[in-house]
C-alpha cells in the first residue's frame, strides 16, 4: 500500500469518525474522549518525525513570538490556580487541556501529512466520491426530517429545528462548516462544481434554525464570491448583486439580532450576559493572574461547582446555578479573560493575531486552501459569542483540517523549489 492511499484511507476514517462522534459517544462511552485523544498524539508525532530527521518546526521570530504567547497563556491560568485553589486540581488539568487542544490538533495533524511521499492530488480525487456521498445523504435525511419529523421534534417558534441523529443543531451546523471548508478547498479542481454541494450544506444549516447558521451561510457566499469567483462578481448584473447583497444582509441582521438579544435584551437572565459583564471584573479582583483554570465560564467550573459564581452573586442566574450549569460554558472570551486574567487574554489574543498570519499565507500557494481555512477561522469567531469556540469538541475537527492545509502549503512550496532548481 503506498503512503498516499494509506493516509487517504487514514483521512477518510478521521472525516468519519468526527462526523459521527457525537453519535458514537452515546453508544461507546470511550469516544467522548476522542477530541482529546487527537492532541495526545503531539509529543510520539514530534518523536518520531525527529527519528526520522523529517521534524521541520518553524524558527522565524514570529514563530518564536507565537509559542511564546501560547505558553505564556497556559501558564498563566496555572498561576491562577496555585495561588487561589478554587478548585480541585484534576479540573485545573483538564480545563488546561482543552484550551490548547486546538492547536495541538493542528500540529497533529500538520506533522501526519507533512510528507514529501503524499500525492496531494490523487488524495483529492479519491476524498471527492465519498464527500459528496455524505453531503448528499445529510441533506435526504434533513428532508425526510423536515416531512416526518423522524429523528426530533424539536422547534423554535414555529419551524421545525433540525438537528438530525446529532445531539444538538450546533453539532449538525459545526460538521456542515467542516465539510463546506472542504469543498471549498476543491474549487482549483472542480470550479462551479462545488456550488450545488455547497448550496445543499446551507439549506441543512439554515434549516437548524440557529443564529450561527446565518453567519456561517454568509461566511460561506463572501469567501466564495470574494476570494474565488472575484472577476464573477464584477460580471454580475445589477439584479443579481441585489440579490447577493440582499441575502448577506438578512443574514448578518439575523445574526445581529440574535446576538443583541443573547447579551443585550434578555439582561439579567442571559447567562451569557452576566458572564461577558462579570469576566473583566473577575480578572481585575484577581489580577494580576485570573481566577486560574476550570473557575470560571468552562465546562469544569460547575462540578464541583466554582466559588466565582458565588462571590459574584451569579449561582441564582438560570443556566449558571449549581442545580442546572448547563450554559456555563456557552461562550468563549469571558472564560479566558475570567481564568487567565489580562495578561492572558492578550497572550492569546496575539497568539491568535500570529496564528491567521499564518494560515493567510496559504493565499500565496493556493486560493482554494486560503479560502477553505478562512471558512473555519470565520466560523470559529462567530462561535465563540455563543459557544467555548476552541475549548469545545467540534473544533478538534477544523483544527486537523487546518493542519492538513498546512501540510499541503508545504508540499506544493517544496515541489515548486524543486521544479526551479531542475529548470536552472
Amino acid at each position: 500500500m503506498t503512503t498516499t492511499t494509506r493516509k487517504t484511507w487514514l483521512l477518510l476514517i478521521m472525516v468519519g469518525l468526527f462526523l459521527m462522534q457525537d453519535q458514537l459517544q452515546d453508544w461507546f462511552t470511550p469516544f467522548q474522549y476522542f477530541d482529546e485523544a487527537v492532541g495526545l498524539f503531539l509529543i510520539p508525532m514530534l518523536l518520531i518525525r525527529r527519528r526520522q530527521h523529517r521534524l521541520h518546526i518553524g524558527h522565524s521570530m514570529q514563530d518564536i513570538a507565537f509559542y511564546f504567547c501560547l505558553c505564556l497563556f497556559w501558564i498563566w491560568g496555572w498561576l491562577g490556580h496555585v495561588v487561589y485553589k478554587y478548585q480541585p486540581l484534576i479540573n485545573a488539568l483538564k480545563d488546561s487541556y482543552v484550551n490548547i487542544k486546538f492547536f495541538l490538533a493542528v500540529g497533529v495533524s500538520f506533522l501526519f501529512f507533512d510528507d514529501s511521499k503524499l500525492n496531494f492530488r490523487n488524495l483529492k480525487r479519491k476524498v471527492w466520491p465519498l464527500l459528496n456521498a455524505v453531503t448528499l445523504l445529510l441533506f435526504i435525511l434533513t428532508v425526510i426530517d423536515l416531512l416526518f419529523g423522524t429523528f426530533s421534534t424539536d422547534t423554535r417558534g414555529i419551524f421545525r429545528a433540525v438537528k438530525l441523529f446529532y445531539s444538538t443543531q450546533t453539532v449538525l451546523v459545526a460538521n456542515c462548516v467542516f465539510l463546506s471548508s472542504i469543498y471549498l478547498w476543491y474549487y482549483d479542481r472542480h470550479k462551479t462544481r462545488i456550488v450545488l454541494p455547497l448550496s445543499l450544506l446551507c439549506i441543512i444549516m439554515f434549516c437548524t434554525i440557529r443564529v450561527k447558521t446565518m453567519g456561517a451561510i454568509a461566511a460561506i457566499l463572501l469567501i466564495y464570491l470574494i476570494v474565488l469567483r472575484r472577476k464573477t462578481l464584477s460580471r454580475m448584473s445589477r439584479k443579481m448583486k441585489i440579490c447577493v447583497i440582499g441575502l448577506l444582509l438578512f443574514a448578518s441582521a439575523a445574526a445581529l439580532y440574535q446576538i443583541v438579544s443573547y447579551y443585550y435584551v434578555m439582561g439579567t437572565e442571559s447567562a451569557r450576559a452576566m458572564l461577558t459583564l462579570a469576566a473583566p471584573f473577575v480578572a481585575w479582583d484577581h489580577f494580576p493572574f485570573g481566577s486560574g483554570w476550570g473557575t470560571f465560564a468552562s465546562a469544569f467550573s460547575a462540578k464541583p461547582y466554582s466559588p466565582v459564581y458565588g462571590m459574584y452573586r451569579m449561582a441564582g442566574i438560570w443556566g449558571l446555578s449549581p442545580s442546572f450549569s448547563a450554559f456555563v460554558s456557552d461562550t468563549y472570551w469571558p472564560m479566558v479573560i475570567g481564568e487567565c486574567g489580562y495578561v492572558g487574554f492578550i497572550s492569546l489574543l496575539i497568539s491568535l493575531i500570529l496564528f491567521i498570519k499564518k494560515i493567510c499565507r496559504l493565499k500565496l500557494v493556493s486560493r482554494a486552501s486560503y479560502a477553505s481555512a478562512l471558512m473555519i477561522l470565520l466560523y470559529l469567531l462567530i462561535s465563540s459569542t455563543s459557544e467555548s469556540a476552541l475549548a469545545n469538541p467540534m473544533a478538534i475537527p477544523l483544527a486537523c483540517w487546518l493542519g492538513f492545509l498546512m501540510a499541503e502549503q508545504r508540499y506544493i512550496v517544496k515541489h515548486r523549489k524543486t521544479r526551479e532548481i531542475e529548470t536552472i
